[in-house]
């Protein structure tokens, strides 16, 4: 299952790259336009190189991406293409503020940081389960749109969409922490800027 899901992530990456350059030369919207530049994007993504898919070479960057930046990049092509914007301010502040969070608890820690490793507790029901239902049911409650990530992030894992079978896979990737790190500080200077 999830050999055919790890195409998914290079050939959003795909699109949003021919999108940025067509871009330059204006505009394009509509269905016409996004099935071209889809059909484009899934041709070079399994375009064979030494023997193996290109999309399937992004995994020596990263072994999986998580769902989190995966949902993001779909909202990004999905608004680039169609004008429809699924994810709000709001919510993507709140996808960057859990995404670093949750990088600055697993990683120096699984790194040995400390004598507790948080990663342990991604496979097989556990704290992490709990605190992911609690804050999707808070996030819930407030109307904040990450919610539907972070279920989306857990019906994945339960269908065992990426290769690993944690769950901290499913909701954070070094690439997310370094876009949250990326997004948080540009959000920072321009208040800043703002103010001065």
């Amino acid at each position: 299952m999830y050999l055919g899901f790890s195409f998914v992530f290079p050939f959003l990456l795909i699109m949003a790259l021919l999108q940025g350059g067509t871009g330059l030369l204006g505009t394009l919207r509509g269905w016409r336009p996004t099935l071209i530049l889809g059909l484009i994007s899934a041709f070079i993504a399994v375009t064979p190189v030494g023997g193996l898919p290109l999309a399937r070479w992004m995994i020596s960057f990263n072994a999986n991406f998580s769902i989190s930046l995966t949902a993001i990049l779909f909202c990004k092509v999905l608004e680039i293409s169609f004008g429809v914007k699924l994810l709000d301010k709001n919510t993507l502040l709140t996808c960057w503020v859990f995404s670093l969070t949750a990088g600055l608890i697993l990683y120096p820690m699984a790194l040995g940081l400390g004598g507790f490793d948080p990663y342990q507790a991604g496979w097989g029901f556990s704290w992490l389960f709990v605190v992911v239902g609690g804050v999707t049911i808070l996030l819930l409650i407030m109307k904040n749109r990450f919610a539907v990530v972070l279920i989306a992030a857990i019906l994945a894992y339960n269908l065992r969409l990426l290769e690993s079978t944690n769950l901290w896979d499913y909701l954070v990737d070094p690439f997310m922490i370094l876009v949250s790190c990326i997004a948080l500080s540009s959000r920072f200077l321009r208040k800043l800027s703002k103010r001065a």
